[in-house]
């Protein structure tokens, strides 16, 4: 029997990572879920997941396609439970038609993982037939401070949804995430700003949170005590001249909420009297002190 020296095999070593293409190295994008099998009548959350091929990435962009028949499958919900991505540029959102599902996320610092959560798609299996979930222009960004696009290979997703099983409950992963959320979303600050190019140079308020299980929901901002409004982590103020308070409350997918506020108001006058007298005092016993030197 023939034995290759370890010169040799160091030496094949060399040559194969020379020549082998680099998509071997890019990173990965894929679509995953936990269920071996499905039936309709069941509510099934996928995860779009990325490996980054053992290099460190600190952003994602792109878009998923939705391929079903119609009135096959409804589109339940889109999070982001378990993402290791916390800046959002551009949630995770359909199209108008939910034919597609376009973002762009980020995570500071970055993140090296070969099955790291980007967002997750529910989606309720209506008819029997074949879904077809594909990552589309999708991109990766190295952590290199330079914004260097990544290689990147997406696999997509096929599975053939089956009759309804016979005497069996479906399975909804959507209201199992749902009930074992316990806890509210993160606490967050809410910040004014006002610039002359975003939103007519009007002041605003901007404010995000993250919640670790089941996902912002959305939004409730009361300005001075007028009626509550839904909003997204952009708020245009009523009231541009005079001080203002506003609470904002985020709301989580299971009804916990987490409630932070914003007051402009100026310091009260009884204050101003205080701080007025002190300076006044300070000053007269500075004269005295010169007049008698």
């Amino acid at each position: 029997m023939k034995i290759i020296s370890n010169k040799k095999i160091y030496s094949i070593l060399i040559f194969s990572a020379i020549f082998l293409p680099y998509s071997v190295f890019a990173s990965n994008v894929y679509i995953d879920t936990n269920r071996p099998d499905f039936f309709v009548g069941d509510t099934i959350m996928f995860s779009v997941r990325v490996d980054s091929g053992n290099k460190n990435i600190n952003a994602v962009e792109g878009n998923v396609l939705l391929g079903y028949t119609i009135d096959s499958v409804a589109l339940i919900d889109i999070n982001t439970s378990g993402s290791e991505f916390s800046i959002w540029p551009s949630r995770p959102l359909p199209s108008v038609n939910n034919t597609d599902i376009s973002f762009s996320g980020g995570i500071p610092g970055g993140l090296n993982s070969n099955d790291a959560i980007v967002f997750n798609i529910v989606l309720k299996l209506q008819k029997v037939g074949p879904i077809i979930l594909t990552p589309n222009n999708f991109f990766v960004y190295l952590n290199d401070g330079k914004g260097t696009r990544d290689k990147v290979n997406v696999k997509n997703l096929v599975i053939n949804v089956l009759p309804k099983k016979s005497g069996s409950q479906p399975v909804d992963d959507w209201n199992s995430l749902i009930s074992n959320d316990k806890t509210p979303p993160e606490p967050f600050k809410i910040y004014l700003g006002q610039e002359g190019s975003v939103f007519d140079g009007k002041k605003f308020l901007s404010f995000s949170t993250t919640d670790k299980q089941s996902d912002i929901s959305y939004y409730e901002v009361i300005e001075n005590g007028l009626p509550p409004v839904r909003s997204s982590n952009t708020y245009i103020l009523k009231e541009q001249i005079k001080p203002v308070k506003v609470t904002i409350i985020a709301y989580d997918s299971s009804g916990h909420a987490r409630k932070s506020t914003y007051n402009s108001a100026p310091y009260n006058v009884s204050y101003l009297i205080i701080i007025t007298l002190v300076l006044l005092i300070v000053a007269f016993v500075i004269y005295r002190k010169r007049r008698r030197a």
